[in-house]
């Protein structure tokens, strides 16, 4: 991965938790000059498409695509107009919203995302049969995905932004994103770095009944929407393979291990990722009962938190583990457990005020003492987090070139 690069998207990742730690003081403090719900925009364009989307596309530039094709100049001008892209909408969403300039950046960000999908989908390393149906899976949903955008678009160009269709919109957007491109993207790159593959008929078996379970499941935004008795049932069937396949895959990385494995120092991200995968398919298993499945969808704290669940507990500290840039000098060795302290207290506490605040208003039993407050302390330790990783980032490329310059003289 181009350190470059690296630096550029833990700065966005910054960037969103800063916005993010605006939408929590508001709840605290009068913020006069700042609109919520523009800042919310802010915060989730820069935090999917700014931290994940470029994210991902480095693992992919950096572990998926064949050495001498990615030196192609045509992945550097992705890179820095989905930047551009990035950083506009930064600036416009918390300014205006949804309006002339904020729209042309996402909209260009979603073109240059179609480039990159037909970039990858010609230059992509064929040689692992696996890793490449799993990418091009990845890459479907991520195409797939913007179609609940383009919706949301024609629903506000004839005024019809109440309604339940442009709620379904987001959701068929979000899950596609997260349930999609995001997840099979991740088992791409976990596949390609097993110590050794999986068994054909095995892979293809989990392959399918993944597939299935993540179209299924958002069966349960139309049962939310238009009360449907087979969308309930279709998102049962869903949450029920969804639960095996997870339960099998948490099971077969546990015993046939990685490469990735050598990276002990920051060994506590992956830890968590897949503390979180359990999690996930665990809470998505109890929505097969009616009252789990009403209370996911329509109480606030349990939606965020479950945003927030994917996109901080599995997705970034993914990407958190992976772009750490190996084994650091014994002298700076005191850092990451600091990063990975502020993280967790972050990312763990957060979801807890956020899961028992929903199961609080579920059961009517009124707001949590200091809940706006403490989830504004949170944020603030998963902000101090990031900042220390990317101190250390730095700190340990700068040793390595140090170290290579002296060797080089030697």
């Amino acid at each position: 991965m181009r350190k470059s690069w690296v630096l550029v998207v833990l700065l966005n990742f910054l960037i969103a938790s800063v916005l993010g730690l605006l939408l929590r003081a508001a709840f605290v403090w009068e913020i006069s000059w700042m609109d919520y719900r523009y800042m919310l925009h802010g915060h989730s364009h820069v935090a999917l498409l700014g931290w994940l989307y470029l994210g991902f596309f480095l693992l992919i530039h950096g572990q998926l695509i064949p050495q001498e094709k990615s030196r192609k100049t045509i992945y550097s001008i992705l890179f820095w107009i989905t930047q551009v892209a990035v950083l506009g909408m930064a600036v416009a969403f918390p300014l205006q919203g949804y309006a002339g300039f904020s729209i042309f950046f996402a909209t260009l960000h979603i073109f240059s995302s179609y480039l990159m999908v037909f970039q990858v989908w010609r230059d992509h390393d064929r040689s692992n049969p696996q890793v490449t149906l799993l990418l091009k899976t990845a890459l479907v949903f991520l195409v797939l995905s913007t179609l609940g955008v383009w919706t949301l678009a024609a629903i506000m160009a004839t005024g019809g932004k109440a309604g339940l269709l442009y709620q379904v919109a987001i959701q068929f957007y979000l899950h596609f994103q997260f349930n999609g491109w995001l997840l099979f993207i991740l088992l791409a790159l976990l596949v390609k770095n097993l110590s050794k593959e999986l068994s054909a008929n095995y892979f293809q078996l989990l392959f399918r009944m993944l597939l299935f379970s993540q179209i299924f499941t958002f069966s349960l935004v139309i049962f939310w929407a238009y009360q449907s008795f087979w969308a309930y049932l279709v998102h049962g069937i869903g949450a029920v393979l969804q639960f095996l396949v997870g339960a099998a895959i948490i099971y077969y990385f546990k015993n046939a291990g990685s490469s990735l494995s050598s990276q002990k120092s920051s060994w506590p991200f992956a830890k968590l990722a897949i503390i979180v995968v359990g999690i996930r398919v665990l809470f998505e298993l109890l929505l097969v009962f009616p009252d789990l499945a009403e209370m996911a969808i329509v109480l606030r704290p349990i939606i965020v938190g479950f945003i927030h669940l994917n996109m901080l507990g599995l997705f970034s500290a993914y990407l958190l583990f992976v772009m750490y840039p190996g084994e650091q000098e014994e002298k700076s060795t005191t850092w990451l457990p600091g990063s990975i302290l502020f993280f967790y207290l972050g990312f763990v506490g957060s979801e807890l005020y956020l899961f028992v605040q929903g199961i609080f208003y579920w059961l009517e039993w009124g707001r949590l003492s200091w809940f706006y407050e403490g989830l504004f302390i949170t944020s603030c330790f998963l902000s101090i987090g990031i900042i220390i990783y990317i101190i250390e980032y730095n700190k340990i490329n700068y040793f390595e070139i140090k170290k290579s310059i002296c060797m080089h003289h030697k």
